[in-house]
């Protein structure tokens, strides 16, 4: 692949602590129970383990957070390297913050969750973007891995050094400052090192411009 094509794709209306085990990744919990969501974005009432969830790719809902700053005129995102001990992905670079949502939750409290818990960011409030449907299906340690959800997208501007985050260690192996033209550059490259979506990146451009008064091709 030679060049990133952005492409519009349709959008939809809009506690826990966790330990190592072995080589890979277990919530506190056993299990955690992820919420089932309807095709329009509403939930079900339906629950189910979250690793169930993944093996019959049911439909679930979850919060990404984009952290984002502004270095010598080009913009900059904040990603996770993800732990090597995750059941997938694991070892990758991945949006700032993201999660499940847990039963009684919304999207925004699980996005407020997921900055406290795997970076340590508490006391701010993401700002929401856009509703995304992604969907993988693939297989991690020997098992079927199917991901189907609906992801409520934000943004939060936070100009913080890499070490000033304080990574939870069982879901984030570091943190590291990428330019988005890096980021743009890995995915036409067919980085390895990263499992951004492509589409749900993409649709970000636009709203980074707007954030920092730049045209997207300049971000």
């Amino acid at each position: 692949m030679t060049t990133v094509v952005c492409v519009q794709v349709a959008s939809l209306a809009p506690r826990r602590s966790r330990f190592c085990s072995g080589v890979l990744y277990f919530p506190e919990r056993p299990p955690a129970i992820a919420p089932f969501f309807d095709f329009r974005g509403g939930k079900t009432g339906e629950i189910k383990p979250r690793a169930l969830v993944h093996r019959d790719g049911d439909l679930h809902g979850a919060s990404h957070v984009f952290l984002a700053r502004l270095r010598g005129g080009r913009a900059e995102l904040l990603l996770q390297k993800r732990s090597a001990q995750k059941d997938s992905f694991p070892g990758l670079y991945d949006i700032s913050a993201a999660g499940h949502l847990d039963p009684g939750e919304d999207f925004a409290a699980a996005a407020r969750r997921e900055l406290a818990e795997e970076l340590g960011v508490t006391g701010e409030e993401p700002e929401f973007l856009f509703a995304q449907r992604n969907e993988y299906h693939g297989a991690f340690h020997g098992k079927p891995f199917h991901d189907n959800e609906i992801a409520w997208v934000y943004l939060l501007v936070l100009d913080r050094p890499e070490e000033a985050f304080t990574p939870e260690a069982c879901e984030v192996e570091s943190v590291h400052w990428f330019s988005v033209r890096e980021i743009l550059r890995a995915m036409r490259e067919n980085d390895p090192r990263f499992c951004l979506r492509e589409a749900e990146f993409c649709r970000l451009l636009p709203y980074l411009a707007q954030k920092f008064g730049i045209p997207v091709d300049k971000l």
